[in-house]
């Protein structure tokens, strides 16, 4: 899937994943060890994921997502920082864990801000059986800006004006590639949602703790104009952060 890209998109690219590597740290230093392992990135993006666990000591990271195998942007990020020796650590593929073929075994599985785009959550959480078959092993996963949040879509446009909003008026606020992941690239998802899909995948959660909405302290406000279906605690949930396991890995 690899295609053509300019020098400008790289040097703007790694800048942009390395900008991230804060946001990893805070969500994923204190909860996973990847030093010397064999890790699997799902929904790996341009390498952000894949870039911090090779910089804190990962074996082998793989990374697979249907929209990129693009190699230089991590490539670029090690050999600026003068770690081009890890470029050997690596690889990645433009495909699902539903349809990729063997790839190996690992020690744990790192998914970010992936499960909220994801058509299939069940059926994707249950392929990642074949690929921790270890005790010990574990998803680690943080889902969000989930849809129902202030920020959920994905759009430079004020809280909640998904839900407020008509959709011409939201259109024409946007350029037409957010508009397209708007609408054709986030799948809804509510924690009762991933908890059901994990529930069905035979999957156990060994940690879970929620990120309340930045923007929460409007919310009282916002409900008059909200429909009314709508449940508060989606509203007001930005993200949610969970280990889970299948039971041959406790």
């Amino acid at each position: 899937m690899s295609s053509i890209i300019t020098e400008k998109q790289i040097r703007e690219i790694s800048a942009y994943i390395q900008r991230w590597d804060e946001h990893m740290a805070i969500y994923f230093e204190k909860r996973v060890d990847v030093a010397g392992k064999r890790v699997l990135v799902v929904g790996s993006g341009w390498g952000t994921e894949t870039l911090w666990a090779l910089r804190r000591g990962a074996a082998f990271v793989c990374g697979i997502d249907p929209r990129s195998d693009e190699r230089a942007y991590v490539e670029r990020c090690l050999t600026d920082a003068g770690q081009s020796g890890l470029a050997s650590r690596f690889e990645l593929h433009a495909t699902t864990a539903t349809e990729i073929g063997d790839i190996g075994t690992f020690d744990l599985i790192l998914t970010n801000n992936t499960f909220e785009h994801v058509f299939g959550l069940s059926a994707n959480l249950s392929a990642m059986s074949r690929f921790i078959p270890n005790p010990g092993s574990r998803i680690y996963m943080l889902a969000g800006p989930l849809f129902l949040s202030s920020t959920g879509h994905h759009m430079p446009v004020g809280p909640w004006d998904h839900l407020t909003m008509s959709q011409a008026d939201l259109r024409a606020k946007v350029s037409p590639l957010q508009w397209g992941e708007y609408r054709d690239g986030l799948n809804g998802m509510t924690i009762t949602d991933l908890l059901g899909a994990v529930r069905e995948a035979g999957l156990i959660v060994t940690e879970l703790s929620v990120l309340l909405d930045p923007n929460v302290g409007q919310l009282p406000t916002m409900l008059a104009n909200l429909p009314s279906a709508l449940k508060p605690m989606d509203l007001a949930m930005q993200g949610i952060s969970c280990t889970l396991a299948f039971p041959r890995n406790l």
